[in-house]
């Protein structure tokens, strides 16, 4: 009843201070421009010089990019809509984020105009439990439905990516130009926050006049000097952020919110806003990319379809591919290129036979939940007039938990001694793989808890960085319009298991530092003290993390694991490109988000040169 009330009365304050585009005029020059003029008409078909399938993260960062050149047009298919009208203001919350990630696989938990509602194959690594995999089916992306949270890696994981491509302009130094692109910087609001403590921040590895708010809430929750006390005595120093490309320490997060109405940003409220002015730009929202279509082996179109009506858009230039680390892969597949076993058995002629699909990559997290001694997020959920209180700080001053996801502060590291010691060498060994400065675990901690919670909790999630699986992207069918299979394969290596089990013992040592919890441990209880008990307990507990990469990775073109090249093109054909998290070769540890985008940034910009 509390939260049917705060959505109804806020909604009023969304609609007025995030209104989509859609309910908007957009002016053109000093002219009225309605802003339908930027919508494709669906069953006309059209030509642009550029297709981009998929108005996610990276699509329309890379279509708004093309855009601002007057002389080339760019289209967008997005099979989802403006998640501001289909997902009432829950997307737009930051304290609502976890309802967009509800693991169960219960049709009734699924948001279906703004997921894809895919459910993953059994987990032998977790138990064989399957899972909800959210991935966001709407303008934005999963931009427009995640934590916001905005890390980028550390700069030996970028200089690794750059040795493994063959391509120098990958590494941190020559990357971080693309990741400042992007962002436009404000640094906390303490005042707002209501609190006398310094926050870090490295102002300088920041952008300033880029579309995407990066910021941070206006809200600092009480658990945070436990927190801090608790990593303290880890032994792990404070951090200025984590977008400098020192990742190892703790430090406080910064996320993507407007710092006026602290409502999430993301690339729809940040780039498509901004295409929307171009006279060039057309968005066909609400259909479906059903094939890419070809002459020969160049790309020339795309097959679309909306609402049972079928049309083509035709690609002057190029074909990009934008849909994500799941359905990227699956449309190059159904287009004819992907490994040849699968095409065939799908009855789809084969034009290149590349691993498409073969090497994603994801993170684990861990979830453990205990009531917590100071005030949390959790009783938005169950207490009353902590809701209303919430609402009313929200609406009236931006400020209060609303504004904030459920969490502040969090660390990584490597696994220190002696839970090092414990390792054998094998698993030494594959951990020796990553940079030196480069983590392996991560803590993040939220003040989230179950649903009606009429108390306070909080839920330590760490998380295995050092990802030695990968798992799969399939076909159910030749149908783009149906859902790949769903394989990433969490928590399945040796390696990763073992480090999963050292991880734990790590955690009781966090946990009981912080002095904020009371009572047992609510998701998976006390474990056995055994190896073998605790591996057994924390897969009961552990999951994906929609972190994915690598379903169409870069390299070189005699790397048997690559499909496209170091500026996204498709192996074996012309005309395609892929942007987007799947051609990430190798998986960051942190975040997603900024390497997306910045993803996006970088190969716009190849486009916009030619390469």
């Amino acid at each position: 009843m509390a939260l049917r009330w705060f959505l109804m009365w806020a909604s009023i304050l969304t609609a007025v201070l995030a209104a989509p585009p859609l309910l908007n005029q957009q002016q053109a020059g000093g002219n009225l421009r309605p802003v339908g003029t930027s919508f494709g008409v669906p069953g006309s078909s059209s030509k642009f010089d550029y297709v981009i399938i998929g108005g996610g993260t990276a699509g329309l960062t890379v279509a708004e990019r093309l855009s601002e050149d007057p002389t080339i047009s760019v289209a967008v298919i997005e099979a989802g809509g403006f998640y501001e009208l289909d997902n009432g203001n829950v997307s737009q919350i930051p304290a609502f984020y976890a309802k967009n990630f509800n693991q169960t696989v219960a049709p009734e938990t699924v948001q279906p105009l703004i997921d894809w509602a895919y459910v993953t194959e059994p987990q032998v690594g977790l138990a064989n439990r399957q899972f909800h995999y959210s991935q966001g089916k709407t303008l934005g992306g999963s931009s427009g439905r995640n934590s916001n949270i905005f890390t980028r890696p550390n700069k030996g994981y970028h200089n690794r990516w750059a040795e493994l491509v063959g391509d120098r302009s990958w590494a941190w130094d020559n990357i971080l130009p693309f990741y400042r692109k992007s962002v436009a910087f404000t640094p906390p609001n303490t005042e707002k926050m209501g609190v006398n403590v310094e926050i870090p921040y490295d102002r300088a590895a920041y952008g300033s006049g880029g579309p995407l708010h990066v910021t941070y809430s206006n809200y600092y929750q009480p658990m945070n000097p436990g927190l801090i006390k608790g990593f303290e005595a880890l032994n792990l120093s404070s951090q200025t952020g984590f977008s400098s490309g020192r990742m190892d320490g703790y430090g406080y997060l910064a996320v993507s919110i407007d710092p006026d109405t602290q409502i999430k940003d993301s690339s729809e409220t940040a780039f498509l806003t901004q295409a929307l002015n171009a006279t060039n730009f057309r968005t066909y929202k609400n259909t479906i990319a059903k094939k890419i279509l070809f002459e020969g082996t160049t790309a020339t179109g795309v097959q679309v379809e909306t609402a049972g009506l079928s049309y083509t858009l035709e690609a002057a230039k190029e074909v990009i591919v934008a849909a994500g680390v799941t359905r990227s892969p699956q449309m190059l597949m159904v287009s004819g290129i992907g490994p040849r076993e699968i095409l065939t058995q799908n009855n789809i002629p084969v034009i290149v036979d590349r691993p498409v699909g073969q090497n994603w990559q994801d993170h684990c997290a861990f979830e453990f939940q205990y009531e917590m001694n100071v005030e949390g997020n959790a009783a938005l959920e169950g207490d009353k007039q902590f809701l209303y209180q919430a609402t009313e700080d929200f609406l009236q001053t931006q400020t209060g938990p609303l504004t904030n996801w459920g969490g502040d502060i969090l660390g990584f590291e490597k696994l220190p001694n002696p839970y090092r010691e414990a390792l054998e060498q094998s698993a030494l060994d594959e951990l020796a793989e990553l940079p030196d400065d480069q983590p392996e675990l991560e803590w993040l901690i939220a003040s989230h808890g179950p649903q009606m919670a009429m108390t306070s909790y909080v839920t330590f999630t760490p998380a295995i960085l050092a990802v030695t699986s990968k798992g799969t992207i399939g076909l159910t069918s030749a149908d783009a319009a149906d859902n790949p299979t769903i394989d990433p394969k969490t928590f399945s290596s040796p390696t990763e298991q073992a480090l999963g089990v050292q991880m734990y013992k790590r955690l009781q040592e966090f946990v009981k530092a912080t002095g904020l919890t009371k009572g047992p441990e609510l998701k998976v209880g006390e474990l056995g003290t055994s190896d073998a008990d605790i591996l057994e307990g924390i897969k009961q507990t552990g999951l994906p993390w929609y972190h994915g990469v690598a379903s169409c990775p870069m390299g070189k073109e005699n790397d048997p694991n690559a499909v496209v090249d170091t500026n996204g093109k498709v192996f074996g054909v012309r005309g395609l490109r892929v942007v987007d998290a799947s051609v990430i070769p190798l998986i960051a540890p942190g975040h997603s988000m900024a390497p997306v985008y910045v993803v996006a940034e970088k190969l716009a910009d190849a486009i916009l040169k030619g390469l």
